[in-house]
């Protein structure tokens, strides 16, 4: 009996070693030992693209696109009507790269909502520029909206409306509102001076003109407007060089800085623009009015007021006093010369200047020279003080129409018209 017992163990014994060595040989094999490895790369590759998946990230903003339409996905949500939606106000006729309201009206008859959300469907050359306009309560479960609307050409179709509602982030119901036929007519054809912005209402803020060139001035506008396309506005073809120089909106309110460069000799600049509350044309002149930002700096170049001047002619005076009276002591010719040389100077001195009148838009430049800067034009004919006379050209003194402010600058010789 123990012998067949010890016989037992030792076979168990042996065939346990054998099982152990077959393990250890198959997993040795050198083309199963690759597969384990490249499973156990799989598996950590997996894991770690599991890891990045499921790690924290900011949040992106959910891209909505609102002329898509939306659809239940559970038909039985839609069984019940409880949104109601209409028109409130929108206007009957539009003109081209107008920008129009319509204000839209919903009415929920249910308790159980979270917020209403809107597309526009099947639009042709109409763009919506508030889309994502936020709903106001006006009274308990009715709510209104106002939406800006911009028609790009005559072959337009207005958009179908869909409302949706939603609640726990699941939409509930979708109701259509069919899309406005509204009446197209063309406006401004052959007027030269329209600005293609039609509003509300169009403020000239501020605008001002500088000098540019011998040739041109520069002048800045700073344009508001009220339900309007400002975006659009131009000053005709007669301007080549004109253009924004900033845009900004919170709609209905928009805000236009608008240069533009015109000849030296332009009088005003004139454009219209179409009111949306007079249904008519509305003209706005601006005269040119140059600023003149040199004219302090040229006040100071005017002889007359200079402290070598007023030096020179006390030293004059002080000399001819002096020999005045060695003359009157000594009694001697040569003292009288001198006396009458200074007499001389000093009359020449104390003489007005010699006077001109020049002619209407006669330019005024800084130095004397063919390229200097202008920075004033004559806008009648001047009376003024000649001062000097350089190389073709005469420096010149004169007070402006208010006489509030002295100009002083170089024309040319022939502007003069009579001494």
């Amino acid at each position: 009996m123990n012998y067949i017992l010890a016989l037992f163990l030792f076979t168990q014994i042996l065939f346990s070693s054998e099982l152990q060595n077959k393990e250890v040989s198959v997993f040795s094999s050198p083309a199963i030992s690759e597969e384990v490895e490249n499973t156990q790369v799989i598996k950590e590759t997996t894991l770690l693209k599991i890891k990045e998946s499921t790690s924290f990230q900011t949040p992106k903003k959910e891209i909505i696109d609102y002329s898509k339409e939306v659809f239940l996905l559970d038909d039985t949500f839609s069984q019940a009507k409880t949104l109601y939606l209409s028109y409130q106000k929108f206007p009957d006729v539009i003109y081209q790269k107008q920008t129009f309201s319509i204000d839209l009206k919903v009415i929920v008859a249910r308790d159980n909502y979270e917020k209403i959300d809107i597309r526009f469907l099947d639009a042709l050359n109409v763009s919506v520029l508030n889309k994502d306009s936020l709903w106001s309560e006006k009274e308990e479960q009715e709510y209104e909206n106002k939406f800006y609307f911009k028609v790009s050409s005559s072959d337009f179709v207005m958009p179908r409306i869909q409302i949706l509602l939603y609640n726990n982030g699941m939409l509930q119901e979708t109701q259509y509102l069919d899309a406005l036929k509204l009446e197209f007519t063309h406006l401004a054809n052959g007027n030269k001076r329209f600005s293609n912005v039609i509003a509300k209402e169009l403020i000239v803020n501020n605008y001002k003109t500088k000098q540019y060139n011998n040739k041109e001035l520069l002048t800045v506008l700073d344009l508001s407007a009220q339900e309007g396309n400002l975006e659009d506005f131009t000053l005709g073809l007669e301007y080549l060089e004109q253009g924004s120089t900033s845009f900004d909106q919170d709609y209905p309110s928009q805000n236009l800085i608008y240069h533009v460069i015109v000849p030296i000799h332009t009088k005003k600049i004139t454009f219209n623009y179409y009111s949306l509350k007079t249904n008519s044309f509305i003209s706005i002149n601006l005269p040119i009015i140059l600023e003149n930002e040199l004219i302090s700096t040229q006040s100071d170049l005017n002889p007359n007021n200079s402290n070598f001047e007023f030096y020179k002619k006390i030293a004059i005076s002080a000399f001819l006093f002096f020999f005045l009276i060695i003359t009157l002591w000594k009694r001697k010719l040569i003292y009288l010369i001198i006396t009458l040389v200074f007499v001389i100077l000093l009359i020449l001195y104390v003489m007005p200047n010699k006077t001109a009148i020049i002619q209407k838009d006669v330019i005024i430049y800084i130095l004397p020279t063919k390229n200097s800067t202008v920075f004033f034009k004559t806008q009648k004919e001047q009376l003024v003080e000649i001062l000097n006379h350089k190389a073709g050209f005469y420096k010149v003194l004169f007070n402006t129409n208010d006489k509030s402010t002295e100009i002083i600058g170089w024309i040319k010789e022939n502007n003069v018209s009579k001494n």
